[in-house]
């Protein structure tokens, strides 16, 4: 039994035990539920944090290209006198 080793298991486990069984099934099925959707959104939440990431990171890559464009002279442009 792994809670042996744990006196903070063993307290928890006791609290669930002094539940009657279905009310202690019933709150573990809630929390479950709850923990689930948590998870769905945070995971939703970095999905989206992610593709804002790599639209970011696009949008800058071409930029700097469109810089470095400008600042090279075009070969049919003359030459600049000063």
């Amino acid at each position: 039994m792994a809670c042996e080793n744990n006196p903070f298991n063993y307290l928890i486990d006791s609290l669930w035990a002094s539940l009657p069984e279905q009310t202690a099934e019933d709150l573990a099925d809630c929390k479950r539920k709850t923990l689930t959707w948590v998870k769905d959104s945070v995971g939703s939440w970095v999905d989206e944090e992610i593709e804002s990431l790599n639209r970011h990171l696009e949008n800058a890559r071409r930029m700097r290209e469109q810089y470095k464009s400008a600042e090279q002279p075009s070969p049919d442009a003359p030459p600049n006198p000063a």
